[in-house]
């Protein structure tokens, strides 16, 4: 009774100080808009408070349907703050809030049509990023982009964010974004390259980098599986229930075209509606001259009742797209290193239609219900061309034209020369529907919930490949060097069924602890065919005859049995997993344990032998997330943990020599995988520092040991279970904004072990080879920031050093980029963009003329009365200086590729911006 008490006296006195420290103000008054002298009541007018140093949003409201507002807010104390009345189309309306007033009587404010006025100048800078909580919010006004840009041209410009603009993947700060959403809710389903190249710049207001988690885990308080982290971008609050479109439409030389049309529609409650639809080449740098890329999709997200939420999209695609390379490589052998070179040219064609629709509904306050379900179909054909040619001494050839001095370099060196045309054609059909109902069945707030789901897909493959090979060490009849020509074509239908039916029971051990019991049942049918004819008797002497999708009539009776089969994989899994969630002011723990006992059984048929198998193994997976947080520090700590069964294919017995330089085969004795990786990372918003590091590596991981034939050069692999691959990484960041300047630097190390097996000759023990990889990079960033536009020069430095122990062979490249990138905000609407980056890098085998500057520029004028048109002109790659180089290093060997692409091109492009406002 006492210590209550006591207990309550302390509370109260600790009341006067937490109420120094921040009070609450309150802003109301009315909005009114001016048309032509006239005035009326403006509702929806977007009411937002802002510190008055550097305009961060507190909190944000929105009039009523008579104009009338009234926002409270909780003010730290000896802070001025800002109010900011505004309308799309509409100059905005600024009112300050001093330091002393409790309650301001704003009035009626009256917002005109036009241009902002100058009525308030804020001159401190934005801050550019800011963590609020778990969630770090990224200022996009703070970064200047040419006019027009799409979000991609935006995430270049951010600290912390990795952009591969080849695959269109994201990284901050070392954690991969799974997807990208707007206002919170999905857009395109995840499908990152429509954000990243649809999504004008000018609607956004902020980006926010978060964990987050899925429906159920939202309902439940427990995670179920790892990390989640998004790319939310926060629409302008101004600009909701605003239709903003463009259509756009550029033509330039090299045979360059784009046209687009774009509507997006965003509220700040979430709903949104965006069309899109594009045709053109112009990112498209390949020399194949017929690239083109056509896209129409749509993606929304409505709300018809307060408690229902449905989001959905459909996307067509048409692409054509050729492309050319050409490449070397050094085998590592104890014996002696092997090295090949090659070159490639395919072209390929493809349809493809996807859809998806969600939806979230809160049934009442007890019952939650979220079903989700996917579509696609896609088919395609591809034609390709391959040489290869391999030696048992290095050919010193020109990377670039790798055949060019081949018929002069002697036969002693030749081992084979193989050219290989193929043609192929696929189709592939896949649907998933997944579901789960929750219902609350205490007033503790335990609940239980029901888990299901069920993907399907199947695929149908074909191909038809003519090779002749000829063997510089082996001798026909005649005794002249041996050639082998074959013609075969492969028919490969598969089909894949995977479903699941499961509980969870969460239930709140104390306010702060959650603990969730889960079992799920799940099963899966794998089915592969491989279908393989002898097309031989059917083409002449001089030329391929046969058409892509179109085998000659009386093709069955050339069956060949050995390089055929049917299996099929059928999986039953038990999963049972304990998860534990705690959470206070300074701790957030996720754990989990999953175990899962499961029976797979494989039926095979190879020509005249069938076989089966079955195998029953313990899968587990462990999960540890911890974060620790202390005003402005943050500290996590990440561990995962997955054991996994090896691919059908590799399981299969059946030797598939269709190509004799590459002969191919399964191993049914290998044995399940366990993956682990450890992540730490530490953050410091204050002084702008991070660090992170990460680690990985397998236990039983699949290699392939590789069986060389000295005479022909051929190879047969199979795979084989080993250990000692891992992997491991760090990284450190640093920025700072000296008024209108900004620094950026980043270094970071790596470091790689990978093992392969090597036997030279089948009498001979496999030997391990192992490759150790070494890199380290810097990079430094300098940004120059004044009203009229900026100035960034950012050097970076690479350096990869590899040693493989057969022969101690000795790789390394060092890779050295120094980038200049300018914005001029010119008067008379102007605006003049202009980028150049000097690449140098040297090492093993590079040249002294693979260096490179690459000078991009370009000029746009927005006119008409809101400068709703848009005129511009770029001109990519104004030197043709223009290469691209990509080496990688294994335990098989030392790689380099060389892609050519289109030089310097310019395109002229109209753009007509529009704003319908729907929503008042």
């Amino acid at each position: 009774m006492y210590l209550k008490i006591r207990l309550l006296l302390l509370i109260l006195l600790m009341i006067p100080v937490v109420l120094s420290a921040q009070q609450v103000k309150t802003a109301h008054g009315k909005v009114y808009a001016i048309f032509d002298k006239e005035s009326q009541p403006l509702p929806d007018a977007n009411i937002s408070i802002l510190e008055a140093k550097d305009s961060t949003l507190v909190i944000g409201g929105i009039a009523k349907s008579d104009g009338y507002f009234n926002v409270r807010f909780a003010a730290a104390k000896n802070k001025q703050y800002l109010m900011r009345v505004s309308y799309t189309g509409m100059e905005p309306a600024y009112i300050e809030i001093g330091v002393n007033e409790i309650t301001v009587d704003a009035g009626t404010i009256f917002l005109r049509e036009g241009v902002e006025l100058a009525e308030f100048v804020i001159t401190a800078p934005l801050r550019e990023i800011v963590q609020v909580g778990d969630t770090t919010v990224i200022n996009a006004e703070a970064f200047q982009t040419p006019e027009g840009s799409y979000l991609e041209e935006l995430v270049k410009r951010i600290p912390g964010l990795e952009y591969d603009q080849r695959n269109k993947s994201l990284r901050y700060n070392g954690k991969d974004i799974s997807s990208i959403n707007v206002n919170g809710e999905e857009f395109f389903s995840g499908n990152n390259r429509m954000a990243l190249e649809n999504l004008p710049v000018e609607l956004i207001s902020k980006i926010k980098v978060y964990d987050k988690r899925n429906p159920l885990e939202k309902i439940t308080g427990i995670r179920s599986g790892g990390e989640n982290y998004v790319l939310d971008i926060q629409t302008k609050g101004e600009l909701s229930g605003t239709m903003l479109g463009s259509v756009k439409a550029g033509r330039g030389n090299n045979r360059k075209k784009e046209s687009e049309l774009i509507g997006n529609y965003f509220k700040q409650n979430g709903e949104n509606i965006s069309l899109i639809a594009n045709s053109g080449n112009r990112e498209m740098t390949s020399r194949y001259k017929d690239n083109i890329q056509h896209m129409v999709g749509a993606n929304f997200t409505v709300k018809p009742a307060k408690k229902i939420s449905i989001n959905g999209n459909a996307t067509y695609t048409n692409n054509r797209d050729g492309n050319q390379s050409t490449g070397v490589t050094e085998q590592y052998l104890s014996s002696g290193n092997r090295y090949q070179l090659s070159s490639d040219e395919n072209i390929n064609k493809q349809n493809a239609f996807g859809a998806y629709a969600g939806l979230i509904w809160e049934i009442d306050d007890k019952t939650y219900f979220n079903v989700f379900g996917n579509f696609n179909y896609m088919e395609g054909e591809g034609s390709n061309r391959i040489r290869q040619a391999l030696f048992d001494a290095d050919p010193q050839a020109d990377l670039k034209d790798p055949f060019a001095e081949i018929d002069h370099l002697s036969d002693n060196v030749k081992i084979n020369d193989n050219t290989m045309h193929s043609l192929s054609s696929n189709r592939m059909k896949t649907y998933s529907i997944s579901a789960n109902l929750t219902r609350r069945i205490n007033s503790k707030g335990s609940n239980i919930s029901l888990v299901f789901q069920n993907a399907n897909n199947s695929g149908d493959n074909g191909s038809v490949m003519n090779s002749s090979i000829t063997y510089y060490r082996l001798q026909n009849e005649t005794g002249k060097d041996s050639i082998l020509n074959r013609v075969q074509s492969h028919l490969s239908p598969s089909g894949n069924r995977n479903q699941s039916i499961g509980l969870m029971f969460t239930h709140p051990v104390t306010e702060k602890f959650n603990v969730q019991l889960s079992y799920n049942l799940v099963r899966n049918i794998q089915e592969s065919d491989r279908n393989t004819y002898d097309l031989s008797g059917f083409i002449d002497d001089e030329a391929d005859n046969i058409q892509r999708g179109k085998l000659p009539p009386g093709y069955e009776s050339d069956y060949i049995d050995s390089l055929s089969n049917r299996s099929n994989s059928r999986t039953l899994a038990h999963e049972l997993a304990l998860r534990m969630h705690y959470s206070n002011e300074r701790w957030d723990l996720n754990t989990g344990f999953t175990v899962r006992p499961e029976r797979r059984s494989i039926d095979q048929k190879t020509g005249l032998l069938q076989a089966d198998t079955a195998n029953n193994i313990m899968g587990i997976e462990p999960l540890v997330m911890v974060n620790w947080k202390k005003k402005k520090y943050r500290i996590g700590f990440n561990y995962q943990g997955n054991t996994g069964q090896p691919a059908l294919n590799d399981l299969l017995s059946l030797t598939d020599n269709s190509d004799p330089l590459n002969i191919t085969r399964g191993n049914p004795d290998l044995k399940t995988t366990y993956s682990q990786s450890v992540r730490l990372d530490f953050t410091d918003n204050g002084r702008n520092f991070s660090a992170i590091l990460n680690w990985q590596n397998t236990i039983n991981s699949i290699t392939h040991t590789v069986i060389y034939n000295l005479h022909t050069g051929g190879r047969e692999s199979y795979p084989v279970n080993i250990n000692g691959n891992w992997s491991g990484n760090g990284m450190l960041r640093y920025m700072k904004r000296l008024s209108k300047f900004r620094i950026v630097a980043q270094t970071g190390s790596s470091y790689n072990q990978n093992i392969n097996l090597v036997n030279e000759g089948r009498s001979e023990q496999p030997e391990r080879s192992i490759t150790r990889s070494t890199g380290f990079n810097a990079n430094l960033r300098l940004s120059y920031l004044p009203k009229w536009g900026s100035f960034e020069t950012v050097g970076n430095w690479r350096f990869l050093h590899s040693l493989n122990n057969l022969r101690q062979t000795d790789n390394y490249t060092r890779n050295y980029t120094i980038t200049i990138n300018s914005l001029a905000n010119l008067p008379g609407n102007l605006q003049i963009t202009s980028d150049a980056t000097y690449i140098f890098r040297n090492g093993t085998n590079i040249g002294r003329g693979d260096h490179q500057l690459v000078w991009n520029t370009g000029v746009s004028w927005r006119f008409m009365k809101k400068k709703q048109g848009e005129l511009s002109a770029y001109w990519s790659d104004i030197l043709s200086k223009k290469k691209e180089y990509e080496r990688s290093v294994t335990a098989e060997g030392f790689h380099e590729h060389y892609t050519p692409h289109v030089s310097s091109y310019f395109i002229i492009s109209f753009k007509y911006n529009f704003n319908i406002i729907l929503q008042k």
